[in-house]
């Protein structure tokens, strides 16, 4: 009995131990990222930025107010989105290409453009965004923003010189009743350039990435999250799984190097079910390293999927800094 006692004391230390390593572990796995989000007052745009300001404010218009929600229900606006997407693609320097995806008796497209790669041309890194909307919203900012950044990217990287191959891509169907079917157009796409014998080193999906505010208690999280992560809405979030853990570290790490946006990191288990809205969910499918950048959706926009999703309500300065570092970002990855 008196070893027994003595014996109680040191499994209790033991335990409590075990359970500090275990949390450590957790912590540095899941929210530890590279490098320091920006805080401060950001430079003034300067002439270069405020067009790249005014090109983003009139893309969502075009999309969330010209064409309206845009869907299966109104083929007519859905296929007006991708002819709008491809000519503005066109405009920017490249030639896209069409991939059809059947959805139930229609058939609708993803628009990709393609800036090929030099000595690592068969490693593919993808950024894409839907440009679908739910029933009854004009989604400005779901997801006429990611589309707008697309497009702009696409712009900003014209002339750059890459090793790896880089694919924006423009997808059809990530609403609703579309999601994870056969008709979802980024699980069309990964399963095509997988098929192909390309190597998918990741991929990015730009999903709501307009809605920002520096009021206190603007940002909500799923428990336990807003334990560590702040309460303002002012940052872009990068959101991945474990088995995409190595490229969201290297992928955040680089726009902190650039970008004068607040930005937090995520790696997260399988049961936080929210980390799977977005067309990297299909590549995750598909055994491909994928995540998210978004402005976290309905956890700071209270007009998310609904029908005052409009363009005026959405920050085209900070949209346009995230621009520029994420196409730093992008040609950074592509070069190593």
């Amino acid at each position: 009995m008196k070893r027994r006692r003595s014996l109680l004391p040191t499994l209790l230390g033991l335990l409590v131990l075990f359970a500090f390593a275990a949390l450590a572990g957790g912590y540095w796995l899941m929210l530890s990222m590279p490098g320091a989000s920006f805080r401060g007052e950001p430079a003034p745009l300067g002439e270069r930025g405020e067009d790249l300001s005014d090109r983003l404010h009139a893309h969502v218009r075009a999309l969330s107010e010209g064409i309206g929600e845009r869907h299966y229900w109104r083929p007519e606006a859905l296929q007006a989105a991708g002819d709008y997407i491809e000519d503005a693609f066109r405009a920017a320097g490249h030639r896209p290409r069409r991939q059809a995806v059947e959805t139930g008796s229609r058939v609708f497209h993803n628009i990709e453009v393609i800036l090929p790669g030099g000595r690592r041309a068969d490693e593919v890194l993808v950024v894409g965004a839907h440009y679908d909307t739910v029933r009854g919203s004009p989604g400005a900012d779901d997801n006429a923003s990611g589309v707008a950044v697309l497009i702009e990217l696409a712009r900003l990287l014209q002339e750059a010189r890459l090793d790896r191959s880089l694919h924006l891509v423009a997808f059809v169907n990530e609403e609703l009743p579309f999601f994870s079917t056969q008709a979802m157009g980024s699980l069309r796409y990964a399963r095509q350039i997988g098929n192909e014998g390309n190597e998918v080193v990741g991929m990015l999906s730009l999903e709501m990435l307009g809605y920002f505010s520096g009021e206190p208690g603007s940002q909500a999280y799923p428990f336990p999250l807003d334990r560590f992560y702040p309460d303002r809405a002012d940052f872009v979030a990068f959101v991945g799984n474990l088995d995409s853990r190595r490229l969201l570290r290297r992928a955040i790490g680089e726009f902190r190097r650039h970008a004068e946006v607040p930005s937090e990191g995520l790696v997260a288990p399988p049961l936080l079910g929210d980390i799977r809205r977005s067309d990297h969910w299909a590549f995750w499918k598909m055994g491909m390293p994928a995540l998210m950048l978004t402005d976290t959706a309905n956890f700071r926009n209270p007009y998310y999927h609904g029908p005052s999703d409009t363009h005026e309500r959405l920050d085209y300065p900070t949209m346009a800094r995230l621009t520029e570092a994420l196409a730093a970002t992008l040609e950074a990855l592509a070069r190593h």
